[in-house]
């Protein structure tokens, strides 16, 4: 996919021996060819033997985004493409980088080829074209490729690099803490669990905005992120931003709750591969239904009602007993 793997090169940076979401994607992009940076780089680095070909490891504790674009750049000068995660790390490091290199941005391409990305605009109601005529930094939205097939015979040369000017600027920002988002407004792109609500929550005289609070009132109890189909997204019952499908945000979590969403191809070719899927819904034939694990036949709203009820009475002590005695 990539314009000529034998000239691209991926920056991956790494936090606590970790890949971030999409690193191996991006790796995967460069033809196995990619530069890990950050603490515990050598350790991320196995996860990536039998996929990757060359990866050099830069082992840095602390993420000063300027301080690892002086740092990296000259490591990676001589690839004509530079892919990053798009992940928050990768968001943050990219435009240093290109900016280091003197060379163009494309930030959260959905797909890279030969001489071209396409980025989404217009809260990714359209996708753009834009050709890539000379070096370039790329930006990757996780879930949108695949890491490559594990090749256990396969020869990966992994080397330590020491990149020079990477003393710390002075007036350069640090990073003091890193604080985890609430659940429901975490990055979808990122998230462990997603609870996506779809048209079969918009009924009723408020156009679905209690069943949409119900919605978040129960994926906050389950500590996951909260998105919406296109038709939530359109009746703005979420931001664009929280769109889930194949012209929104692809995820990849390890459970996926769709409530009232009946499992449009767009939407499905989003949603990577959940290790859990449970689907409610009212159609037990719909695509959703099929590709779940889990298929409740119910009233989407109704169900979502009664779990938000359920869960400020577990909240509150003592009215448990009054909620089961009203019936």
């Amino acid at each position: 996919m990539t314009a000529d793997r034998g000239r691209t090169m991926a920056v991956v940076p790494v936090r606590d021996a970790t890949l971030p979401p999409g690193g191996a994607e991006a790796v995967a992009e460069a033809g196995g060819v990619a530069l890990l940076a950050g603490g515990g780089a050598e350790d991320a680095a196995a996860e990536l033997r039998g996929s990757a070909r060359l990866l050099l490891v830069w082992e840095s504790p602390e993420f000063q985004p300027g301080r690892w674009a002086r740092a990296v750049a000259g490591a990676c000068a001589a690839a004509d493409l530079v892919l990053l995660p798009a992940c928050p790390d990768g968001r943050d490091l990219a435009p240093r980088l290109a900016a280091r290199l003197g060379r163009p941005l494309l930030a959260g391409a959905v797909r890279v080829g030969p001489g071209y990305a396409v980025l989404p605009r217009d809260g990714d109601r359209r996708a753009v074209r834009v050709g890539i005529t000379g070096p370039a930094v790329v930006t990757l939205r996780p879930g949108v490729g695949g890491a490559a097939p594990v090749r256990p015979e396969a020869r990966c040369s992994v080397r330590r690099i020491g990149p020079a000017g990477a003393a710390r600027d002075p007036g350069e920002a640090r990073v003091v803490a890193v604080r985890v988002p609430e659940p429901g407004a975490a990055d979808l792109s990122e998230a462990e669990r997603v609870v996506v609500g779809g048209a079969g929550l918009l009924g009723g005289p408020d156009g679905g905005a209690a069943a949409f609070a119900a919605l978040s009132e129960v994926a906050r109890a389950l500590g996951a992120a909260v998105g919406g189909t296109r038709a939530a997204a359109e009746a703005g019952l979420v931001a664009p931003e929280r769109r889930v499908g194949a012209t929104g945000v692809r995820v990849s979590p390890e459970l996926h709750i769709a409530v009232g969403v009946s499992g449009a191809p767009r939407y499905l070719a989003g949603t990577g591969d959940p290790a859990h899927v449970v689907a409610v819904d009212r159609d037990p034939g719909s695509p959703m239904m099929a590709a779940a694990d889990l298929g409740l036949v119910t009233d989407a709203p109704g169900l979502l009602a009664a779990l938000a009820r359920m869960l400020r009475d577990e909240a509150a002590p003592g009215t448990a007993a009054d909620a089961v005695g009203d019936g």
